[in-house]
């Protein structure tokens, strides 16, 4: 049993596009719709697991220790997407279906919506209806738009519709946001230990110098599966820039390291991060958030939470802000779990 419920802020759904195609338009349902990879990310099914069904979604989390899951998507990867309405029907399909799936146990399950930002007027009606209509509790933020800086003020509308609505944005990186960025090697190790950290290194360096936590200041924005050892020293580094260079981002009236510091940024980390002490310190642990990456190649369910609770590095009063306080500060939901 834990000593207080467990949030795990970045869990994960198998989608398939068996399971979208009764939702997407009729003219999409018998094109290819999710890109191949060359990569054997999972040694050909021997790591991790896949699953799209609630019920084993929910006894997997029962397995592990988890209370509350807040769900992502797996394949579905829109920030490359050349076809506009393409991409704004992959998104309002799997938003439909991923409610759907919640439905099953909303308690447990809080699904964070998909928006295609190729069209920004498209990308803010489907979050409005994503969280309005569908319950979902946060929007999935890729790190680049077709490899372009979303500090951009082209996506500042919908910045300011997220903030509106009081609902979390993910900033979520990934190997095909990346693939500029690590298309030098040749490797699956060498692409999968930078992407994640490189691309949210990237997309937090165009928010903050954009001005974008300074023109929306309630916006509440979390970089997720990238670990969290490099948030001090990003700190630092915008701060070295912005000494020298303040001209070039005129809207800031603070210093980088007090926007990534401030209550508005939250850092998921790795279970066995070294440096998370070291993270606490410089920042808090109000920042932070536990999560599972269930059920990727690369988790450690159905250990995950047992992994976080033994860590002895971490005091019990910051595991409960980490686990269970913080993403319900940042996600904006309000979780009842046994009276608590």
């Amino acid at each position: 049993m834990n000593a207080f419920p467990i949030i795990d802020a970045d869990g994960h759904v198998t989608e398939t596009l068996g399971s979208l195609k009764k939702y997407l338009k009729e003219e999409y349902r018998s094109r290819p719709l999710m890109t191949s990879e060359a990569w054997d990310r999972s040694f050909s099914g021997t790591l991790g697991k896949r699953n799209e069904d609630p019920k084993v979604q929910l006894a997997d989390m029962d397995l592990d220790g988890i209370d509350i899951q807040v769900v992502f998507p797996t394949h579905l990867s829109l920030n490359a997407e050349r076809e506009t309405d393409v991409a704004t029907d992959i998104a309002r399909a799997y938003n439909d279906w991923l409610a759907a799936f919640c439905a099953h146990d909303p308690d447990r399950l809080k699904g964070v919506a998909m928006v295609a930002l190729q069209d920004i007027n498209a990308a803010i009606r489907e979050v409005r209806r994503a969280t309005e209509e569908l319950g979902l509790v946060g929007v999935m933020m890729p790190t680049n738009v077709r490899d372009q800086d979303i500090g951009k003020r082209e996506f500042w509308p919908f910045y300011e519709a997220v903030e509106q609505l009081g609902i979390g944005l993910a900033l979520h990186g990934g190997i095909r946001a990346a693939e500029r960025m690590t298309g030098r090697f040749d490797s699956f190790i060498s692409v999968h230990s930078l992407a994640f950290p490189f691309e949210c290194m990237a997309a937090i360096t165009g928010l903050i110098f954009a001005g974008v936590p300074e023109k929306f200041p309630k916006l509440r924005i979390a970089a997720l599966e990238a670990c969290c050892g490099w948030v001090p020293f990003l700190m630092d580094r915008l701060d070295e820039e912005f000494e020298k260079r303040s001209k070039e981002a005129p809207l800031l009236k603070r210093k980088p390291s007090e926007y990534m510091a401030g209550e508005n940024f939250f850092y998921a980390f790795e279970l066995e991060e070294s440096t998370v002490p070291y993270v606490i310190e410089r920042i808090g642990p109000e920042k932070l958030l536990y999560s599972s990456d269930y059920p990727h190649w690369d988790t450690s369910w159905p250990n995950t939470v047992k992994m976080f609770q033994e860590r002895q590095d971490i005091s019990d009063e910051h595991k409960r802000q980490i686990a269970w306080e913080n993403p319900q500060r940042f996600y904006g939901f309000k979780a009842v779990v046994n009276g608590l």
